[in-house]
């Protein structure tokens, strides 16, 4: 049992290794696997290693927004909308679903409000659609922050 439980810890680390942390400026130009992205503020962006490669990226400073980025391992993105609803947005208020075109590439976003812990937050999965290896960008911010609300839903935060 002992060892089962070692083999475990073993391939857990294996499998889910944090690579890195690093301290990015506001305006800063930060470029991963090809896609490029800026914040309002600094960040700092943790990157993982697992199955999938993804990104945190967590306000330096003050609280009020969090992003998740992913490269998507399939062939083809999944745009069930229930799925993506029910899977992110926990008793999501007022979903939405529409399509963006930033510089030629295809976004289908998924958005809604939510109430956690007394705070409204407004929450976006943006699914790359036309361009290999598709991207996943989860963001959710307090929509009391009106400049987090204007800089992501102005999609600022992609400097393709």
């Amino acid at each position: 049992m002992k060892r089962l439980f070692c083999l475990i810890l073993v391939w857990m680390g294996l499998t889910h290794t944090i690579l890195s942390q690093t301290l990015i400026e506001p305006n800063q130009n930060f470029v991963w696997e090809s896609f490029s992205f800026l914040f309002p503020e600094p960040v700092v962006i943790k990157m993982e290693s697992n199955l999938q490669k993804k990104l945190t990226i967590y306000p330096a400073k003050r609280d009020g927004f969090f992003m998740v980025v992913r490269i998507l391992p399939w062939s083809e993105p999944i745009t069930d909308k229930n799925l993506w609803m029910d899977s992110v947005f926990q008793k999501g208020l007022s979903p939405k679903q529409f399509q963006k075109a930033i510089n030629n590439q295809n976004f289908q976003i998924y958005q809604a409000d939510q109430i956690r812990n007394q705070n409204a937050l407004r929450n976006q999965v943006w699914i790359q659609m036309d361009r290999k290896p598709y991207l996943w960008i989860w963001i959710q911010w307090k929509t009391d922050r009106k400049d987090l609300s204007d800089f992501f839903e102005s999609n600022l935060f992609l400097s393709l």
